[in-house]
């Protein structure tokens, strides 16, 4: 069945830490900071950590302990100083990810509404403006508004509401097996696919980035002229 919309999460999926921003805001701790690159692949790693660890996600401090994994997979070191830093901080999540904005414009000039349900600080419609994004989306989420997060099913909510769509007219792309997956999965959505690009997880559909989603999913689903 072709869903009426496509819902996004944010970091991991459309955006990622702002190299510069994270670089002012580590390196007074740590004296150095890794290639972009790494930074990026630092955050699928820690994200499978979670995955991994189940039992941080009960934890009020799962956040800073997925920071200090971060960290530690961008060859880091995982000084609580920094932790706290970056847990403090505001608008880092303002890179976009590679063909993300391409990928979001080409869905939603198909005719698909698009939206963001992402936990985020507070900051998020903020930060992927910053990034370039805009107004394509048709509403944005942020757990930190609502007063809900993800896997509670209720912040799917505000979004179906928003797009006047049903559960099972949506699908979700998230980054996270744990927050995303099940998030979607109690929220009743269509459909969940993973944006894992180092194929962590082969059990769950999955693609490595957003773009491919969007070559793959239009291929399929984009309506004939």
């Amino acid at each position: 069945m072709t869903p009426k919309a496509i819902l996004f999460d944010a970091g991991g999926t459309l955006v990622t830490m702002h190299p510069a921003r994270f670089s002012e805001v580590v390196e007074q701790f740590l004296g150095s900071v890794p290639d972009p690159e790494r930074l990026v692949d630092a955050h699928y790693l820690a994200m499978d950590a979670v995955v991994r660890n189940p039992e941080i996600v009960a934890n009020s401090d799962w956040w800073k302990w997925w920071l200090g994994e971060f960290l530690g997979f961008a060859g880091l070191e995982q000084s609580q100083h920094a932790v706290d830093a970056l847990s403090e901080t505001r608008g880092l999540w303002q890179d976009p990810l590679p063909g993300a904005l391409d990928a979001v414009r080409a869905i939603r000039q198909a005719g698909f509404a698009v939206a963001v349900v992402s936990n985020a600080d507070g900051h998020v419609e903020r930060d992927l403006a910053a990034a370039g994004f805009g107004d394509l989306f048709d509403v944005v989420i942020d757990s930190t508004a609502v007063g809900v997060s993800k896997p509670d099913p209720r912040i799917f909510d505000f979004a179906l509401e928003a797009l006047d769509v049903a559960a099972e007219e949506a699908w979700y792309v998230g980054d996270s097996a744990i927050f995303d997956l099940q998030g979607s999965q109690n929220a009743g959505l269509a459909d969940f696919v993973l944006v894992d690009p180092f194929g962590l997880h082969d059990h769950q559909p999955r693609v490595a980035s957003v773009a491919e989603f969007a070559r793959d999913f239009l291929t399929e689903h984009a309506p004939s002229d």
